[in-house]
């Protein structure tokens, strides 16, 4: 599982968030995610460096570093508590696949009715009805299944589980596992017929 690939999902799931609920042009978000994401290099980039970053420079890359970077798991501080040192040396470097994120973003967008077919199948609601936060998960993931069949299932499966768990309410990540097991038997038989052979 690339590190890349990681970050870049995480991207897309507050991306995709952000046109569910705005319904904001798709360049418009993708610009201003690049944007940011290319900021935050740059600024971690500095301070990493020893570079002195003026204040507004410094919150702008602590807001950053909690969008863009990935905890490394180390004990979690009251966020009101949390130094800028603290948070940079927690978090990897928000080094995103920009391209995956592009695909991610504009996939989701472009087979919308397609995804939102797949997933009705297993939801106990209409799509419209899920929670945003899961409903940006499911779509990435059922995207994954659907149009990435080179990147194994159960990598696809986990890392929806654990954006649910970062992003969503406190059990949404039995629900996004749920449905997304089920979209998975469907979409990669397959591959899972060969898994359980050996």
């Amino acid at each position: 599982m690339s590190l890349a690939r990681t970050l870049a999902r995480r991207a897309a799931v507050q991306a995709v968030y952000q046109w569910q609920l705005a319904r904001d042009s798709l360049p418009d978000i993708e610009r201003q995610f690049v944007e940011e994401l290319q900021l935050a290099k740059s600024l971690y980039r500095r301070h990493a460096e020893g570079f002195e970053l003026s204040p507004p420079e410094r919150e702008q890359l602590e807001e950053l570093l909690e969008k863009f970077g990935r905890s490394q798991g180390t004990d979690e501080v009251e966020e009101e508590d949390v130094t800028l040192e603290q948070r940079a040396s927690q978090c990897q470097v928000p080094d995103v696949q920009v391209g995956y994120f592009k695909e991610l973003l504009h996939g989701v967008a472009n087979n919308l009715a397609l995804l939102d077919a797949a997933l009705a199948k297993y939801l106990d609601r209409p799509i419209d009805e899920v929670d945003p936060v899961e409903r940006a998960i499911l779509r990435i993931g059922c995207y994954e299944f659907m149009r990435r069949p080179e990147t194994p299932y159960r990598v696809i499966l986990n890392e929806a589980i654990n954006l649910a768990r970062e992003f969503g309410a406190a059990q949404s990540y039995r629900y996004v596992n749920g449905i997304l097991d089920r979209v998975a038997h469907e979409c990669r038989a397959v591959e899972m017929a060969a898994r359980r052979r050996g």
